[in-house]
């Protein structure tokens, strides 16, 4: 299943997401370090919101972001080590579908190396 026939929402990747990686690599993933890497939290959190944009990220700071905010995107914050991209890919396959199946009505989703919390 490629990920064409799966998204319908756009998605913006955090900096400590690769840029490399290939399933990141369509139009529907738009890269922070190409808008401007020296963004802060906020800003990237703003950017995601003003753009209708599914925030991508492993920087667990955008959990406070959205217990305190009001409004806020949708954001998929992955919590697990360091993957190698062969990992990396792996996951994707295997738990991606999953993931933003989850996005309809979810506003955040944690996702950890074998099980997912979503919050409304």
């Amino acid at each position: 299943m490629s990920l064409k026939q799966v998204n319908k929402y756009k998605y913006l990747v955090d900096v400590n997401l690769s840029k490399k990686f290939s399933y990141f690599k369509s139009e529907d993933f738009l890269h922070v370090v190409d808008i401007n890497s020296c963004m802060t939290d906020r800003d990237i959190w703003d950017y995601a919101l003003i753009n209708n944009l599914v925030l991508l990220t492993k920087d667990a700071d955008f959990y406070d972001l959205f217990l305190t905010k009001i409004n806020h995107p949708k954001v998929i914050n992955f919590r697990f080590g360091n993957f190698t991209l062969s990992e990396l890919h792996h996951y994707f396959q295997k738990f991606w579908p999953t993931i933003i199946d989850h996005l309809d009505t979810a506003s955040f989703i944690i996702a950890h190396e074998d099980k997912f919390f979503v919050f409304p």
